[in-house]
């Protein structure tokens, strides 16, 4: 995601360049044929361009805003999974009844927070293609990254797995029916915010959406030199390059953003969030560990905090 004031202009250049320098070449071929060479005919001073620009710019605007709406979605969702994630940790480290444990091998509270920050992880993971057994190897073991190499979805598994952990703080005496079921509605809703993502990352904007303004941009850029040689004579390729380079630029930024999980600079930035979760959930973990006088003792039992996710160049991943 983009934190600085400005974009700078090498983000956006690399991807028009070559679009605008094929326009430009026959921009300047159509000034020179009508100024130089004066053969009048190429002119198309009555093409109404006005209104095929009116057309193109309504269809950019549906677009950039169905766009925008995504982007936005996505970005609430995992706002939404950065406070359920602080809910749950609350519960698990408040409501488990954990005095019994022993004290040499990690709470089994503690055990429960850990697998919420691997789904945070894991999620990230998932919703870019990419592999999270790393993440579940350093936060859980090599043990628990074996159990959870055999699901295609790994942050379903991770629900799954922490529901059967519940089960068990149950079956031991530590959670009674009604925290139980506070806790599974927390659960609940991030199986919903997972859904929710997947939702996004698998439905691709309408390809109306995508083709008519990619004809309707093609065909503006092309017919505007013609339409305004006749005012602006070697002017042309000046006006018509900076005019189609604002439409270009338009379309570009609706396309990206489109698809808030495809790991770009224009996306949700959900290493840094996830990076934020974790380290938010093991202040919390910890602070309870020196409460109740566990802290040294399961310390060399949990991996250690990884540091905060800082912007590079105005960009934060």
């Amino acid at each position: 995601m983009i934190v600085r004031d400005r974009i700078p202009l090498k983000r956006i250049w690399p991807q028009a360049w070559k679009r605008l320098l094929v326009l430009l070449v026959f921009d300047c071929t159509v000034a020179v044929v009508y100024s130089v060479l004066h053969h009048k005919w190429i002119s198309l001073n009555g093409l109404p361009v006005a209104p095929l620009a009116s057309a193109l710019t309504i269809f950019l605007a549906f677009r950039t805003n169905a766009a925008y709406g995504r982007w936005w979605e996505a970005r609430q969702l995992w706002g939404q999974l950065v406070n359920t994630s602080r809910a749950l940790t609350k519960q698990f480290l408040t409501m488990l009844d954990d005095e019994t444990e022993d004290p040499l091998r990690t709470p089994l509270r503690n055990s429960l927070v850990l697998h919420q920050i691997t789904f945070a992880h894991a999620l990230r993971c998932h919703l870019r293609k990419q592999t999270a057994l790393p993440e579940v190897r350093t936060l859980l073991g090599e043990e628990a990254a074996v159990e959870l190499s055999v699901y295609k979805n790994l942050p379903a598994g991770l629900v799954l797995r922490m529901g059967s952990l519940l089960r068990q703080a149950r079956n031991e005496g530590m959670l009674d029916s009604y925290r139980w079921t506070a806790i599974d509605e927390n659960l609940t809703e991030l199986t919903n915010i997972q859904g929710a993502c997947e939702r996004i990352k698998n439905t691709p904007l309408p390809r109306q959406f995508d083709y008519l303004p990619g004809v309707l941009l093609s065909a503006f850029c092309w017919l505007l030199p013609l339409a305004i040689v006749e005012d602006l004579g070697l002017m042309t390729p000046i006006a018509s390059v900076l005019i189609s380079f604002t439409f270009i630029a338009a379309d570009l930024m609706s396309r990206e953003i489109s698809n808030p999980f495809d790991n770009t600079i224009h996306d949700t930035p959900m290493t840094a969030l996830s990076r934020a979760i974790e380290l938010n959930l093991r202040e919390q973990m910890e602070e309870i560990d020196r409460e109740r006088g566990w802290g040294e003792g399961v310390r060399h039992l949990r991996p250690r905090a990884v540091s905060d996710v800082m912007p590079v160049d105005g960009f934060v991943f």
